[in-house]
């Protein structure tokens, strides 16, 4: 404790008392603001796709993911996954073992489930549709706020998939 101490006391007189001050007060403000979103992405509607598809592929910002975005779109894009038999009922198995996931919608076909981040509370919309005719698992994931999800979103489709061996 005594170490750390010195070091914060170090800290302070190599940048001066004024920008340790600005410092602090940026680090303050910045942890409001990103309560205050989160706050925010709590209360909002969330913006999904019809039960019965097809699933959202809109929006400008990074902070979403899914199967029916254009394939020459890399930033959006995930790739769907085969599947004889509906994986629905597994992926719902593994979503309830999930910290921080709430199941909104549960259905034959398609499965709306909320991903709560553990810092913050920002509220992410995760979408499963099980396509029979195509054989297809489609997935769509998105922040309800934000410019970025710095690649939360794609991560956690990727290992959901991977859970499910898809």
């Amino acid at each position: 404790m005594m170490d750390t101490l010195r070091a914060l006391v170090r800290f302070f007189e190599s940048v001066g008392q004024v920008a340790a001050v600005a410092l602090l007060v940026a680090i303050v403000v910045g942890v409001a603001v990103f309560a205050w979103l989160g706050a925010v992405s709590r209360k909002m509607p969330p913006l999904v796709s019809p039960t019965g598809g097809p699933l959202r592929a809109d929006g400008q910002n990074p902070n979403w993911v899914s199967t029916t975005a254009r394939k020459n779109d890399p930033l959006h894009y995930i790739a769907p996954r085969p599947c004889a038999d509906n994986p629905l009922p597994a992926l719902v198995e593994i979503l309830r073992q999930q910290s921080g996931v709430t199941l909104v919608d549960v259905a034959e076909r398609y499965v709306h489930a909320t991903a709560k981040s553990s810092r913050f509370g920002f509220v992410d919309d995760v979408e499963l549709l099980y396509d029979p005719a195509a054989g297809l698992l489609q997935a769509r994931s998105a922040s309800r706020v934000g410019k970025s999800d710095l690649g939360v979103n794609r991560r956690r489709l990727e290992q959901l998939f991977k859970d499910a061996g898809l």
